[in-house]
């Protein structure tokens, strides 16, 4: 059966004007034009759409059937088009992130707050499972942000600075070392280090790492964990050091019995960036929101 997208407007149209040359004004035909897309209509089902009574046009039984058919596609495809619209506009959609090597997101619920104040419709998704290879989720397309610090040579990335932070030595009050105002790499001789999990395979080695490296200093045991929370424990045990981003300590600073300690001038500010592949309208919002947020380490946004 050959019926177009157009049989099914005519013949809602014609309904809805309640005559051919009112109908024929709102499609930009021509009535002659019109009557023939009927005619032809009619032909293909070998049933009559409409019966002619005078100037009158009524619905034949068939013709009902086909109107609620035409009113149930056309409504679908209005939704369609609207939803199209939307996310291309960057209101509506799912909009998946990750943090390269950290699990804590106790930053993320204020940027959303803010974010879905442009874009209402839009959900924001959490890739955990990417946080260790961002960046092969994000060419894979299964990422749509990634936040990192490391990049990847490839034309495919599209990376933005977006902020700087600053790693810190982590301990416990109970700490020999607590009341320092400057660690040094001495410090960490023989401790028990704790620090996010790194992919070997990447052959990114933490700076923290290469400080200690440089100064023929041994930790103990280096505890390569991958959850956040799990760190902050263990420091809160006085169980060892752990050496973590400004940015991401600062909550547990007020509900736990730690204290941030800075290091060495040598280890230096580290640049985060957003990895994208494609820039969207609501891709680019939530950069905005990003860079807003992370414009300095209050983290502070407009208020709600």
């Amino acid at each position: 059966m050959n019926i177009g997208l157009h049989h099914f407007r005519l013949v809602d149209t014609i309904v809805k004007e309640g005559t051919l040359t009112r109908a024929a004004e709102t499609l930009h035909l021509t009535q002659s034009a019109l009557s023939h897309q009927l005619k032809e209509l009619e032909l293909e089902l070998e049933i009559p759409i409409f019966y002619r009574k005078g100037k009158r046009l009524e619905l034949s039984d068939h013709g009902t059937r086909f109107l609620n058919t035409a009113e149930k596609i056309l409504s679908e495809l209005t939704s369609l088009e609207a939803d199209i619209r939307h996310i291309k506009d960057g209101d509506t959609g799912t909009l998946r992130v990750t943090t390269q090597c950290y699990t804590a997101y106790h930053w993320l619920p204020r940027i959303i707050k803010y974010y879905k104040k442009t874009s209402p419709g839009m959900i924001i998704h959490v890739v955990s499972e990417a946080t260790y290879v961002p960046l092969e989720y994000l060419l894979k397309g299964d990422l749509d942000i990634a936040i990192v610090r490391n990049k990847l040579d490839n034309p495919r990335i599209h990376y933005e600075p977006i902020f700087e932070d600053q790693v810190y030595a982590l301990v416990s009050k109970q700490h020999p070392i607590a009341e320092k105002k400057l660690v040094t790499p001495a410090d960490f001789q023989d401790q028990e280090l704790f620090i996010p999990y790194n992919d070997p395979a990447s052959g990114n080695v933490p700076v923290v790492e290469n400080m200690l490296r440089a100064h023929q200093i041994t930790p103990r045991h280096i505890h390569r964990i991958h959850y956040t929370d799990a760190i902050i424990e263990m420091v809160d045990a006085n169980l060892g050091i752990a050496t973590l981003a400004d940015w991401i300590v600062e909550p547990y600073l007020k509900t736990k019995d730690i204290v941030k300690i800075p290091l060495p001038p040598e280890v230096a500010n580290r640049t985060w960036f957003a990895a994208t592949c494609k820039q969207t309208p609501n891709i680019r919002n939530f950069l905005n929101c990003l860079k807003l947020h992370f414009s300095d380490m209050t983290m502070k946004l407009p208020a709600e």
